[in-house]
């Protein structure tokens, strides 16, 4: 990234055409991909709710007109995606980034600015940060990158697309002309950032937006900003100050929703006791839900819990609270910026537990100066408490934070795309790290796999969307199937499919190609017993193919797993296959495949 010169104004260029009527501004927010049948899955907009909101609160609402996507960004595949919202024919898209949907967002939006060449696109949301590998390539879809806390410059954003008025406003990066094609400049702006107290940020409380979802969870904040500094954390890049809601709007937000049907709602502040009016919050909890209807979950801070704060909790209705020990080698937290107050933590989660409220504990491995001996310690805490959650977590390289800032000095390798999962440290080779997975998987369960059968002649981790490829001649023309859905089965019918294993190759690598962001699973229906081979030949064929942010999150260090494009077995209907053969082939995907 190259600062380019400052003129008063941006590229001409990023300003829309003139226009006597309201520009079209789409929120996009592309779902985590769950390949998990039994879950829901959850892509609740917060940061579009709250953008909105800014946007109605300044004279820059009059010169737009928010249309939605609907529900066709949580569910379409990416090609059906791209024509509805190619539909949509939006002037701007205001898209927010995570971890697990920056590179299928980018991918989105390259597709659709080819389509409609006068978008204009601004990003923001917990991924973007400065020097972020993908967000300011050249072939970035991006005009504006917004790093942090976005309510107060997104008006001066869209402002920039409507004339080309320079928002100079700190950690807002422009696109700016470059010399040749090979070349992007961005110009970040200098003037610091009004930041507005929370109140005046969050979208009223009784906005359509503040509802639960159809399985009655919803959401709550209550606060922004953290009294933390954890070197792992880019939390701190979008607030540096504290600011909350008072206990009476706090009351206020939890009888709507209650009215509304919640059954369930998360408060989404990084510390939840570090309100500075946090116990007339708890009260404000209680008074809101006299009957314990609604479920509470919150993150909290153990090592400054007490008894009476604990026993209030429980009283409001708090099912769960998260906590976050990490280490339990002192010299280890120095490093990563935690306190090394790990009894008064130990006994903070035994308040927890001792007033029915279940403690999730999470504790990180594959940190700088961590050896085998924190992580066994490591291990044993979170065995010392049965009816826990245990949580024992990589460490990720988040963009923007200090570890991934300070990984060649501190001897951190990890993964260059998303999650950015630690590989090795100055004390641990990737073998060593891969042992640590496995002891903790035999221990604690690790990453639950969602597939409780590969092979059989029944599947119940099917996806609901499946479509039929008949395959009779093994030299026929290759068309990629179109996927429907963002969970799409491809079911694979024929005879002597051994026979035809690289036009089955073909065809998956092809549908990959068409599709590489949804999730797949490719399901054989042989009508006879085939060799094994077949299967080992379609599963080289799909570790050939690049890796999507599934694979690498599930994956131990130098391994390659199958999560976000599985290879089944089911025989043809009709045809009765040996239990032995089911068996084995359900034995070699289950070791290659999450």
């Amino acid at each position: 990234m190259n600062a380019g010169r400052r003129n008063g104004q941006t590229d001409a260029n990023l300003a829309l055409k003139p226009k006597n009527k309201p520009g079209r501004l789409l929120f996009l927010q592309v779902p985590r991909a769950d390949a998990d049948v039994s879950s829901p899955g959850e892509n609740v907009m917060l940061a579009a709710a709250c953008l909105e909101a800014a946007l109605a609160r300044s004279t820059e609402s009059r010169e737009w007109t928010v249309v939605s996507a609907g529900d066709a960004q949580d569910r379409l595949s990416d090609g059906l995606l791209l024509d509805h919202l190619t539909a949509c024919a939006p002037d701007c898209i205001a898209a927010t980034c995570y971890l697990w949907n920056v590179e299928r967002t980018l991918h989105l939006l390259r597709l659709l600015k080819r389509r409609l060449p006068r978008l204009r696109v601004a990003l923001g949301g917990p991924e973007v940060a400065p020097h972020h590998p993908l967000l300011f390539a050249r072939c970035s879809p991006a005009d504006v990158v917004a790093v942090g806390e976005g309510e107060s410059a997104f008006p001066g954003i869209l402002r920039l697309f409507r004339t080309g008025a320079d928002p100079d406003v700190e950690g807002v990066a422009c696109r700016t002309p470059a010399d040749g094609p090979s070349f992007v400049r961005w110009r970040w702006g200098t003037q610091p950032r009004p930041l507005h107290p929370l109140a005046d940020l969050l979208p009223a409380a009784d906005a359509p937006v503040n509802r639960p979802d159809a399985y009655g969870m919803a959401y709550l904040e209550t606060s922004r900003g953290c009294p933390l500094r954890c070197a792992f954390c880019c939390y701190n890049l979008r607030r540096a100050r504290w600011s909350a809601i008072s206990p009476q709007a706090v009351y206020e937000r939890v009888h709507i929703l209650r009215q509304r049907g919640a059954r369930e709602i998360r408060l989404v502040d990084p510390t939840f006791n570090a309100h500075p009016q946090f116990d007339a919050v708890v009260d404000a909890l209680a008074r809101a839900n006299p009957d314990r209807h609604v479920a509470f979950f919150i993150e909290v801070r153990a090592d400054t819990l007490t008894d009476a704060q604990a026993a209030a909790l429980a009283a409001a209705g708090v099912a769960e609270a998260e906590v976050g020990v990490q280490s339990t080698d002192p010299a280890v937290l120095r490093i990563i910026r935690r306190g090394a107050h790990t009894h008064r933590t130990l006994q903070g989660i035994g308040l927890l537990r001792q007033h029915g409220i279940r403690p999730t504990v999470d504790f990180m491995y594959a940190l700088p100066g961590q050896g085998r001996e924190d992580l066994a310690r490591s291990l044993a805490w979170l065995e010392r408490f049965p009816g826990a959650h245990p949580q024992f977590l990589p460490l990720l390289l988040l963009p923007g934070t200090e570890l991934r800032d300070r990984a060649d000095e501190l001897g951190l390798v990890a993964q260059r795309l998303p999650p950015y999962r630690v590989v090795a440290t100055d004390r641990l080779r990737a073998r060593d790290l891969r042992a640590v997975e496995q002891e903790a998987a035999r221990r604690l369960g690790g990453f639950d796999s969602p597939t409780r059968r590969f092979a059989g002649c029944t599947l119940p981790d099917l996806f609901a969307d499946r479509q039929i490829m008949i395959l009779e001649h093994a030299d026929a023309a290759v068309r990629p199937p179109s996927a429907v859905s963002n969970r799409q089965a491809l079911i694979l019918r024929g005879d002597n499919l051994f026979e035809k294993r690289e036009h089955l190759a073909r065809i998956i690598r092809a549908a990959v190609h068409a599709e590489p962001h949804i999730l797949w699973q490719f399901v054989l229906e042989p009508r006879q017993e085939e060799p094994l081979d077949l299967l080992d030949r379609i599963l080289s064929e799909l570790r050939r193919i690049p890796s999507h942010w599934l694979d690498r999150l599930v994956a131990p260090p130098g391994r390659r797993i199958l999560a976000a494009r599985r290879l089944f077995v089911r025989p043809a209907r009709g045809v009765r296959l040996s239990r032995e053969w089911l068996t084995a082939c359900d034995d070699l995907l289950a070791t290659t495949s999450h």
